[in-house]
């Protein structure tokens, strides 16, 4: 008999990638200079959230902008803003239906701000994105693993897949934090707008859980408790850390998360503190790398089974890479000078560019690094600052192409600050490890039991019989297995059981409907 293998495979439905052309417009608060020209824009663009209906996704996201320029002044100072334009867009995807799983990012190709004819603080945005939108379903199936006695594989080929452990588990998490207003900016009135975005930065597999490190970053738009009641915002990053039963999990499997920001809500508790409470909705995924070796994919004899295709993502290569930086920055006005730094350590690494070329991955990025000292005031208080790296580098995976995806982790492997002599500047190392897996989209074919259909029951069609002499309901019925009351079911025209005559053409029910 030949061998089987039961897989649980969440298998690509259909992906494509379209274009999709951005429009809005940002405005420069009022603390802020006007414009006089602009040196660099920095854009990214994120999901805010999917809805997938039959053969298409719907994507709702947001494009920011940070951008550096030179004020409109007589000192030509430098300044910064950033600005958020919301935006829907669809992708067809044949094939896709609600309930699906899905992997959906954005590219920005280009990027233009315009002066606006209407003021002259703001600017109009065009942004011309790639979007790209993945639809995955999981399914169970018996997979051939043998060629069957007295068959011949024309072609085999090893296959590897990531089997399903278990079910897609959903989890809702409270996330809760208090905070104070920091100190340069006005104390808040009125909330206007929250804008809360989710990001995993850790996941690991234990016994029967899934363990979820992540951070939600907040950006607060308020009404200022000030004579003039300008309007401000406030930034806030909330860390977490929280776990998803899966049942069948064992330490070393692979684990697959989704976050979603289901709703944010922030109040002033007491001035000038402000309490802040997200639900966030945590997908998780648990799978085991199995590669099944001489997997038939083409039979002589396909006659006991059925030959279905594969659409999974296959790893097409993977590298790493070691980059090392070195910063030696200022103690910022607003902190005390440096007298002995007690710690120092990477809080957080944030990718935000990443371009596969032919044979090599392109990555891009920073590094905060969180630095905790005793000043030089006189009572030698303990304060913290951050630092943030910039970092771009490469990483070589021979077999990669543009239209391929792939996946980035940085991870930190060392930190040191340094407090640089004779001044009060702080030299600042750190070495990151980047890692970096292309895949693709593999099709292949392979065997499956061929499913033996149920028979459907044959229709019985009553037969003639013609009434002899002697003949009664109870005789004709006894004679053909059933019975008088079926008999009189099938002919209407007998309105008495008792008279029937000779030569009478009579509607006789099969046994089966006897």
């Amino acid at each position: 008999m030949a061998g089987t293998e039961r897989l649980k495979v969440n298998l690509v439905q259909g992906e494509n990638r379209v274009q999709t052309v951005v429009k809005g417009r940002i405005e420069i608060p009022d603390t802020k200079p006007s414009v006089e020209k602009i040196l660099s824009k920095e854009t990214t663009a994120k999901v805010r959230d999917v809805s997938i209906v039959p053969d298409k996704a719907i994507i709702n996201g947001t494009l920011t902008l940070q951008v550096m320029y030179v004020a409109f002044e007589p000192d030509q100072s430098v300044h910064s803003l950033h600005g958020d334009v919301n935006f829907t867009t669809f992708v067809d995807v044949p094939g896709a239906e609600p309930g699906m799983d899905y992997v959906v990012d954005f590219t920005v190709e280009d990027v233009s701000l315009t002066p606006s004819k209407d003021s002259a603080c703001k600017f109009d945005v065009a942004a011309v994105l790639s979007t790209f939108a993945k639809i995955m379903d999981v399914e169970e199936m018996e997979v051939l693993t043998t060629t069957p006695a007295g068959n011949e594989a024309l072609e085999t080929q090893d296959l590897t897949v990531e089997h399903m452990i278990g079910d897609k588990e959903t989890k809702q998490v409270i996330i809760s934090d208090a905070f104070e207003v920091p100190e340069e900016k006005p104390d808040v009135e009125k909330i206007l707008n929250i804008k809360a975005e989710v990001e995993i930065t850790d996941k690991r597999v234990l016994a029967g859980k899934v363990i979820v490190d992540g951070e939600v970053e907040l950006q607060v738009l308020y009404v200022s408790m000030t004579p003039g009641q300008s309007v401000h915002d406030l930034h806030r990053i909330i860390k977490f850390s929280d776990f998803v039963e899966v049942p069948e999990a064992q330490q070393g499997m692979n684990v697959h998360v989704r976050a979603e920001v289901e709703n944010a809500d922030i109040a002033p508790v007491t001035c000038p503190k402000l309490s802040a409470d997200i639900i966030v909705k945590l997908i998780v995924f648990v799978s085991e790398t199995r590669t099944l070796e001489n997997v038939p994919t083409e039979l002589k004899n396909e006659g006991d089974y059925d030959r279905v295709k594969l659409k999974i993502d296959r790893e097409i290569g993977s590298g790493e890479t070691q980059v090392v930086l070195r910063e030696t920055t200022e103690v910022p006005q607003s902190k005390p000078d440096v007298m002995k730094v007690l710690e120092s350590r990477v809080d957080n690494i944030k990718v935000t560019e990443v371009n596969i070329l032919n044979g090599k991955v392109l990555i891009r990025g920073h590094a905060d690094v969180e630095v905790v000292y005793v000043s030089t005031k006189p009572d030698q208080a303990v304060h913290a600052l951050h630092q943030r790296l910039n970092f771009r580098t490469f990483v070589v995976v021979p077999d990669a192409e543009p239209d391929m995806r792939v996946k980035v982790k940085v991870s930190p492997e060392y930190v040191n600050v340094d407090q640089q002599l004779q001044c009060a500047d702080l030299h600042t190392e750190a070495v990151l490890k980047v890692k970096a897996t292309v895949t693709d989209l593999a099709q292949l074919n392979v065997y499956v039991p061929a499913v033996t259909p149920t028979p459907t029951p044959t229709t019985c069609v009553p037969t003639d019989y013609t009434v002899r002499a002697g003949d009664t309901l109870t005789t004709i019925a006894a004679a053909h297995g059933t019975t008088v009351a079926l008999i009189l079911a099938e002919n209407p025209e007998i309105t008495n059981p008792d008279v029937i005559s000779v030569g009478q053409v009579i509607k006789i029910p099969c046994e089966a409907m006897g």
